[in-house]
């Protein structure tokens, strides 16, 4: 196995558990993009057996359905996905709508399914528009609606703007629960957690503080779940004035041990950290040297210990998604969902 991802579950279990203590209320794990790259049937399936999730949140039907598939029974939110897309699965997989405006609405009132709303609050992406929000309490009267959800923009930044959005959110949550006293009420994500934002609130969906990077300033120490490794190909000593890689972009000024890693651009490693980004091997952080091939990484191991068949860790403790992506002005959501399915993701078990 040239190239892997050690997911650490025992990490997750500890992450989650931190995050719903701050949190108070009871959590959706968002599972989209295959768990954010981590695998979401592993994920989904060690946080139903060894927590209290209240359910997962997934993008499209075909995720809520490969969960299913596996033995999932949790709610599953679909939240940015069109019904007519997910006609096939909604019931057959007890699935859950989130609906975003009138077309959405229409459907949903035809196949007689519980769903959750989505209001626009300042995103400027899905939701429901102040101007529209009479209209559409008008028209769920007699629907199976069952939970009402905004999305924060800036949580991890803007303390005034979240409050402004909740301040909203609420003052249509009041007029709904009007009609429709039981229902789920969220907008609480990674960052907004630490607001601790009571009152209309009763759950929180979070994502990225489940895979242990913190989303913001004055947040609880957690722990990073996936460790991405790749075997060394080989180890030489370069002559002087001898250039690396694509393009020549690194010429070596004396005699220069590298090794080259089975890792590169196709397994979800960023080109733009050629001649910038840096591998662990023993112990060491190695400078990449040229630019990140599509299969490969050449880094220089001048006075560390590295032979052919030794394990460089890409991504872990030492070399944090989170430092990784603010190097490169990213952020850590894209580097996880990049690890490729190549990648062979090993678990290790709680």
């Amino acid at each position: 196995m040239l190239r892997w991802a050690e997911v650490h579950l025992d990490r997750l279990i500890r992450n989650f558990k931190k995050i719903e203590e701050l949190s108070k209320k009871r959590i959706y794990a968002v599972v989209k993009a295959n768990a954010y790259g981590h695998g979401s049937v592993q994920v989904a399936k060690t946080l139903e057996e060894n927590t209290s999730v209240y359910g997962f949140c997934v993008a499209t039907y075909e995720e809520g359905a490969e969960l299913r598939q596996s033995g999932i029974k949790k709610p599953i939110l679909v939240m940015s996905s069109t019904i007519s897309e997910g006609k096939k699965f909604l019931k057959e997989y007890r699935l859950t709508p989130v609906v975003y405006d009138f077309d959405e609405l229409k459907l949903v009132k035809e196949l007689s399914v519980s769903f959750h709303l989505k209001i626009d609050t300042g995103m400027g992406r899905l939701g429901f528009l102040e101007s529209e929000w009479n209209k559409l309490l008008e028209e769920i009267r007699e629907t199976k609606l069952i939970g009402v959800m905004t999305h924060f923009s800036s949580a991890d930044e803007d303390y005034e703007y979240t409050k402004f959005q909740l301040k909203k959110f609420k003052s249509f949550v009041d007029k709904l629960k009007r009609k429709f006293n039981k229902v789920e009420v969220h907008s609480e994500n990674s960052a907004a957690v630490r607001f601790k934002l009571n009152g209309i609130l009763t759950h929180s969906r979070v994502g990225l503080s489940l895979y242990g990077v913190e989303p913001c300033e004055g947040y609880p120490k957690l722990e990073q779940v996936m460790e991405v490794k790749a075997k060394v190909l080989t180890v030489k000593e370069l002559p002087p004035n001898f250039s690396v890689s694509y393009s020549r972009t690194y010429r070596t000024n004396k005699k220069e041990r590298i090794a080259v890693v089975s890792f590169g651009y196709a397994d979800g490693y960023p080109r733009e950290l050629s001649n910038r980004g840096k591998f662990l091997l023993n112990g060491e952080l190695c400078p990449i040297r040229g630019k990140v091939c599509m299969d490969m990484t050449v880094v220089s191991v001048n006075n560390v210990k590295v032979e052919k068949d030794d394990t460089a860790i890409i991504y872990g403790e030492e070399i944090p998604f989170k430092e990784v992506s603010k190097e490169i002005g990213k952020i850590p959501y894209e580097l996880m969902c990049s690890i490729s399915q190549r990648v062979r993701r090993i678990y290790v078990e709680v």
